[in-house]
């Protein structure tokens, strides 16, 4: 009777792993190596001087909480769950010889081979002036390690982003590598995770005291920057002799963006709110509030109610575009009639009704939503409706259309074609004393 094959143990298993990781890893070198120092580069090394390259590679990342700083095991999970297999996929350039890597490739083999020319500089042994002289170019271009670098950035501040809430902590990411002193050799690729909670101070607004929590975003390498307005943007006179104007967040606002943006994952929608206040198009409805627009995917989806105060700029509160209080809403109203009661009935108010309608679809809806400035909805429906997220049976058209008493034969041909709001402008500058002092 043929004897049952034993299982292998933990450590057979941990042996097997780190042989296949070794292959692995010496088969990405000499591929590298090869497209980047000559074809005859790999072959000049002696096996020992392979395995000594190999005992002083660079580790793949390895993700932990910066050290004094709070973050949840679940934010450092979700993080690790999104941003390896990122590094895996995620390709750089190296043009000048002619590849491309992952950024896990780089990090790990590519610059065990750029180490390797620092390693390599005093030793003696056969090839080893030749191997020398083809690593000079390779081994010594900082360019790469920069480019590298700035990639792995962009990345990092993603991440992070997407893990922060406004209101809440904010986090972002850092790249070091520490020589490795214990339980093996080489170098080890890190990435920190910061976090800070936001400022919160508490503002005297129409006659009561709120809490409200400064607005900041975290930076890739540099850390938390906080974002601000200049006066001048706000038309506030004497601005050129005034500091710029810190944000701030209302809770009210935070909580009327998420009931109103309620389609699109909450992190996407403070990143992009943290985007439009930065990169802020400001304006004035006809009661001169100031209204700084809201871009989801650089199409225009609300506005945030801005009030200065005390010298700080507060954003009060967060208007869907077809709401009353907006310049679209009220173009809305006067080519149909819908007023704040209306829309809210019809559940114009909210991102969802328009996203997963057949709102986009219905070209008498498409005239409505245009004619009065909504263009920016229209042009999100596309974008979403590529992704096949709508769902086909929400047929908020028909029910909108019934409201207004329009059919087929009385289609409203001769509405304004005009897209321009009529109370939107730009005046001339106030003074920080007009300004709403509570």
């Amino acid at each position: 009777m043929a004897q049952r094959k034993k299982k292998p143990n933990g450590h057979q298993l941990e042996a097997i792993a780190h042989a296949q990781y070794k292959n692995e890893f010496m088969r990405k070198l000499k591929l590298i190596s090869v497209s980047c120092c000559g074809k005859e580069f790999y072959d000049l090394f002696p096996p020992e001087e392979l395995n000594h390259i190999y005992a002083t590679r660079c580790h793949p990342f390895k993700i932990v909480a910066a050290d004094g700083y709070l973050v949840p095991d679940k934010v450092l999970s979700s993080i690790k769950k999104l941003l390896l297999p990122m590094l895996k996929t995620d390709k750089m350039s190296l043009s000048k010889y002619g590849i491309e890597m992952t950024l896990e490739d780089y990090f790990t083999v590519g610059l065990t081979l750029q180490n390797y020319s620092k390693i390599i500089k005093d030793k003696v042994f056969r090839n080893a002036d030749r191997i020398k002289s083809l690593l000079n170019d390779f081994g010594y271009d900082d360019e790469i390690f920069d480019t590298g670098v700035i990639q792995l950035q962009r990345l990092l501040s993603t991440i992070g982003s997407w893990e922060s809430l406004i209101g809440g902590y904010t986090y972002w990411l850092d790249y070091n590598f520490k020589l490795i002193s214990t339980h093996g050799t080489g170098i080890q690729n890190v990435l920190e995770v910061y976090s800070q909670k936001p400022e919160s101070i508490r503002i005297r607004i129409n006659g009561s005291v709120r809490p409200v929590v400064r607005l900041g975003c975290g930076i890739s390498l540099t850390g938390l920057e906080w974002i601000t307005l200049q006066p001048s943007l706000l038309k506030i006179k004497n601005s050129t002799i005034r500091p710029p104007l810190n944000v701030y967040f209302q809770s009210h606002a935070l909580q009327r963006m998420n009931e109103r943006i309620d389609c699109i994952p909450i992190p996407l929608v403070h990143l992009y709110a943290i985007d439009s206040i930065q990169n802020a198009k400001v304006f004035y409805d006809n009661n001169r509030n100031i209204l700084i627009e809201y871009r989801l995917f650089d199409c225009k989806t609300g506005y945030f109610r801005v009030d200065v105060v005390n010298g700080v700029a507060v954003v009060r509160t967060f208007l869907f575009l077809t709401q009353s209080g907006t310049p679209e809403g009220q173009l809305l109203w006067k080519n149909t009639g819908l007023q704040k009661l209306d829309t809210k009935y019809l559940v114009m108010d909210k991102l969802s009704s328009f996203m997963y309608s057949d709102i986009g679809d219905n070209n008498r809806i498409r005239k409505i939503l245009k004619d009065s400035g909504c263009q920016g909805l229209l042009d999100l429906y596309a974008l979403i409706n590529k992704s096949g997220a709508r769902h086909p049976n929400h047929s908020i058209s028909s029910m909108m259309l019934d409201y207004l008493g329009i059919s087929d034969d009385l289609f409203p041909e001769d509405l304004n074609d005009s897209a321009v709001c009529d109370n939107l402008s730009e005046p001339e500058k106030i003074s920080l004393e007009n300004t709403r002092t509570g």
